[in-house]
């Protein structure tokens, strides 16, 4: 039977591993608590004849189980608590939004080309745009 109870938990704990609610983290922490207190229930004193071996097992599951849903909601309290410092740091950490330097504009020439032939082409008249200066960061102040 312990051996069941040992795989049984080993089984709960690993389906509920990932624990990201509070929901899952206090079904996890009732298992594995039952779990234990079904053990500590099945070690503890059966007295004559093993009469009370079966009561100790219910009792050990119930306060274990107990036990550990309490553990698991406080063990997720605090788990969310200091996720959301740690957001918090960071975010405060972080650069600001606009803090980054401007860019300058490029400096750009526009150039008249006068209507011409060329071989058996006619290429109408018309502006080509040159960047003279490209784009810079501008310093800051």
């Amino acid at each position: 039977m312990k051996k069941n109870i040992i795989v049984l938990v080993v089984l709960v704990a690993a389906i509920f591993g990932g624990c990201a609610t509070s929901t899952r983290s206090t079904a996890l922490g009732g298992a594995i608590g039952a779990g234990t207190g079904a053990v500590l229930g099945g070690i503890a004193d059966p007295g004559k004849n093993g009469q009370y071996r079966t009561r100790n097992v219910i009792v050990g599951t119930a306060l274990g189980g107990m036990a550990g849903m309490m553990a698991g909601s406080i063990i997720h309290e605090n788990t969310e608590e200091k996720m959301q410092e740690a957001y918090a740091a960071g975010k405060r950490s972080a650069p600001m939004a606009g803090t980054m330097p401007a860019l300058q504009k490029p400096k750009v020439e526009a150039r008249w080309v006068e209507s011409q032939i060329v071989g058996n082409r006619y290429i109408e008249g018309h502006f080509e745009y040159v960047i003279i200066e490209p784009t810079k960061w501008e310093e800051s102040e």
